[in-house]
């Protein structure tokens, strides 16, 4: 058991700093991994912790680890801020770092199949998404109507 949980928390830093390369935003791969082995011992953490005290009716092992989005929600509204021309900025990144945590919550589960598809998918999105344009595919999103007023004669 100590064994897997130790290569569950490996993998899931490893997968960490896959993504946090793939997404080349401000936080670097060091806060990906850390989030996402931080993720994955609170998975197993909270899974071990209910069965040393197993109390019938009472255990729900998954309150523990759901602590895991609301502390994202605080180190992910850091992430975000207004740029020079008041564009929002680091949505990108927060969401990626948000997405990591789950990641490394399935691993730290025991969830390999499911992380294995989904970190593929993410790390495909974070390299190629630049690369598609959708407006080509779906059209614009929205029309720009000018008025033009007229002159009094």
């Amino acid at each position: 058991m100590l064994i897997m949980a130790v290569v569950r928390i490996a993998a899931a830093g490893l997968l960490g700093i896959i993504i946090g390369k793939a997404s080349r935003s401000d936080p670097g791969a060091r806060l990906f991994a850390l989030v996402a082995m931080g993720s994955a011992l609170m998975s197993v953490v909270s899974t071990e912790f209910f069965k040393l005290f197993v109390l019938p009716g009472n255990v729900d092992p998954g309150r523990l680890a759901a602590q895991v989005i609301s502390a994202l929600g605080f180190i992910g509204s850091g992430l975000i801020w207004l740029g020079d021309n008041k564009e929002v900025r680091g949505t990108g990144a927060a969401a990626g770092l948000w997405l990591t945590a789950i990641l490394g919550m399935l691993l730290g589960a025991g969830l390999t199949t499911v992380t294995a598809g989904a970190a593929i998918f993410t790390v495909l999105v974070l390299v190629f998404g630049n690369l598609i344009n959708v407006d080509k595919i779906l059209g614009p999103k929205t029309e720009n109507i000018y008025v033009k007023e007229k002159e009094d004669e």
